[in-house]
């Protein structure tokens, strides 16, 4: 179970994810009178079947611009009905919504990391986490921004006896590098081997994972290492930058 925190946002962000089916969940970036991605450290849960992301660019009474995001009925988003502005002298001046996938509305209306080349990511169960390690790598909904050495990273661990739990969170980023072309080089030599050469045993179930594009680590590790290993072999994933590229 999700921890107390954010003044009980995440008890009623877990009792969402219990009722709404899981082909249903889309995932939203939840801001609140941001200045900037960095400042929506939170994803909520919304129903896809009924719901939208969204992210207005709001211009307050005081001339502040700010962002508001998170889930947002098909019927505003449709313009079946207008989106209730949150005082009577403020104006937006943009509004988005999407359903394509999670996180979409994290690109709208303008919103961006003010610092470029720095990582966000799913932060659970590392030291710096406001939310403990979780059994489902999707109960994670909180996010953290990197220090400028930094990147995502994402580690399984199994212990004797319990089911698996997951970390995310931060990770140096020149250890980061090291690590995945260690990886990746184990990857390659045993590809196919798996279980019939003394150096590729079966695969151990610790696995430690990074990456650095916004979001990236959030996943099973192992999931997330074989998809960024068949980009890498596509000549899509970056082992200097640990980013993904949409190719040519």
């Amino acid at each position: 179970m999700l921890s107390v925190l954010f003044g009980g946002f995440l008890i009623a962000a877990w009792a969402v994810l219990a009722q709404i089916p899981a082909e249903h969940q889309l995932r939203c970036r939840l801001c609140n009178n941001a200045l900037e991605l960095t400042d929506c450290t939170t994803q909520v849960v919304c129903d896809n079947r009924t719901e939208d992301c969204y992210m207005d660019k709001v211009i307050t009474e005081t001339f502040n611009v700010v962002y508001r995001g998170g889930c947002r009925g098909r019927d505003y988003c449709s313009g079946f009905a207008a989106p209730v502005v949150g005082k009577r002298d403020e104006v937006i001046a943009c509004t988005r919504c999407c359903y394509n996938e999670d996180d979409c509305n994290r690109k709208f209306c303008g919103i961006k990391l003010i610092t470029p080349n720095i990582s966000q990511c799913f932060s659970c169960g590392s030291q710096s986490s406001v939310q403990s390690a979780v059994r489902n790598p999707h109960d994670c909904l909180s996010l953290t921004t990197c220090d400028t050495d930094e990147v995502c990273y994402a580690k399984d661990v199994y212990n004797p006896g319990s089911s698996p739990s997951f970390i995310f969170g931060c990770q140096n980023k020149y250890m980061c590098r090291l690590l995945m072309r260690e990886v990746f080089n184990h990857l390659d030599q045993c590809q196919g081997h798996f279980g019939h050469t003394p150096y590729c045993q079966s695969e151990s179930a610790v696995c430690d994972v990074c990456c650095s594009d916004t979001g990236c680590n959030l996943g099973d590790c192992h999931s997330i290492r074989e998809r960024l290993y068949s980009l890498y072999k596509k000549g899509l994933f970056n082992l200097d930058t640990l980013q993904i590229s949409m190719g040519p």
